[in-house]
């Protein structure tokens, strides 16, 4: 039998190959020989499901109940994925759950992602709740394949579009067709909100769901959590996003002695000039350039393939003083060339990012995609140093 690290290794990219049926028939055959009575709140939408679900997980932990929050991508170690009572899952724990899953060969062609659901589900078995992040999200995701209690749909974007559809009425019908019986919906971005909040309405009547539409305007818990943090506007509404599913359950939390959110790369600041970011899109650049509206930033960037990089730093044009590329070895990343023409096109400076050449005396946001964030850590020798995953 392979080991956890040896079979995820053999599986490839993280959907590879697309099924939408294979993880439904999968999670059928396994559910008689899983105890599974966590209470499961599935987070799904296109920014923002991470500290959306990591502000749920940190108040039902107050509130004395165990639970496991399930994330992805991760930055380091696939054990980052699983967050258990507190702490980031152990290799031995991981490795049991592997060994128990192997039992069964229908297991065998699941995806990347599948098996780290499945892994979930069996980590979860003698937890309260399980927080369940969507993939790519919607009615495709494994994740959806989950008996869950309540949905919650953080703000919808583009992306994705070779998955889930061309336009946001495609992608915001597809993620809110897993909708479940009590759905709590996120304000979303002024361009489509009106379009997003129709289709999600109508869904629910369709699903016969009740659905929760959180307020734009903040809360005097939220207004109170987020000063003491210094949270960016997007990071308060995922709080009070959090709080609305909170105060639903009967777990209402108290602003002064919650915790500070504890997930590495959300606009989080590792020194007093350097801000890190694993946002990928336009919705998150859109974010992060009212973060950063009365300054200029030199950028150290790199993206996907698929990403539409002109649209993206066109959004971050006005704060941008300079970009700096960081080189990424992994298949996945835009060619260099590809790259420096679109920054050139933008009448944008751009030289090769190095390590050596970080100043203490300019602003920097390091952005693009998770792969950006872990390169830019690991040459900054700065991994020790983050607390956050503990």
């Amino acid at each position: 039998m392979k080991n956890l690290k040896e079979f995820l290794n053999s599986k490839g990219a993280e959907y590879a190959p697309f099924d939408p049926n294979r993880a439904k028939s999968i999670t059928k055959r396994l559910r008689p020989f899983l105890q599974d009575n966590a209470r499961k709140i599935h987070i799904v939408g296109t920014n923002g499901k991470g500290s959306t679900g990591r502000f749920i997980t940190l108040g039902l932990l107050e509130a004395g109940k165990s639970v496991l929050h399930f994330t992805s991508p991760h930055l380091f170690d696939f054990n980052e994925r699983f967050y258990k009572n507190g702490q980031i899952i152990s290799d031995e724990e991981l490795e049991t759950a592997h060994i128990f899953l192997q039992q069964f060969d229908f297991i065998a062609p699941c995806s990347y992602f599948e098996y780290a659901t499945f892994l979930a589900s069996v980590l979860s078995q003698d937890c309260d709740f399980l927080v369940l992040e969507a993939g790519l999200g919607g009615e495709y995701d494994s994740t959806s394949c989950l008996d869950r209690e309540i949905s919650v749909f953080t703000p919808i974007g583009l992306d994705h579009q070779e998955i889930l559809g061309q336009t946001i009425e495609e992608i915001a019908t597809t993620k809110l067709a897993c909708m479940v019986s009590t759905a709590f919906l996120s304000p979303q971005p002024a361009p489509t909100k009106k379009t997003i909040e129709a289709i999600a309405t109508k869904t629910a009547k369709k699903l016969g769901a009740t659905l929760y539409k959180i307020p734009d305007a903040f809360s005097e818990k939220t207004l109170t959590y987020a000063s003491k943090h210094a949270l960016p506007q997007f990071l308060a509404q995922n709080f009070q996003s959090a709080c609305a599913v909170l105060d639903y359950l009967g777990y209402p939390i108290n602003p002064i002695s919650f915790p500070k959110l504890n997930l590495i790369g959300r606009c989080q600041k590792i020194s007093p000039h350097i801000t890190i970011d694993v946002g990928h899109n336009a919705q998150a650049a859109t974010e992060l350039q009212k973060v950063f509206s009365d300054k200029k930033v030199i950028l150290v960037y790199n993206t996907y393939k698929q990403k539409d990089a002109k649209s993206i730093l066109k959004i971050l044009l006005p704060i941008i003083k300079k970009i700096l590329i960081i080189d990424v070895q992994n298949e996945r990343m835009m060619e260099a060339e590809k790259l420096k023409d679109i920054i050139k096109s933008l009448g944008i400076s751009f030289e090769r990012f190095s390590s050596d050449g970080i100043s203490e005396t300019e602003e920097y946001l390091v952005f693009g995609s998770f792969s950006v964030v872990k390169q830019f850590l690991e040459e900054k020798a700065c991994r020790t140093n983050l607390s956050l995953l503990s």
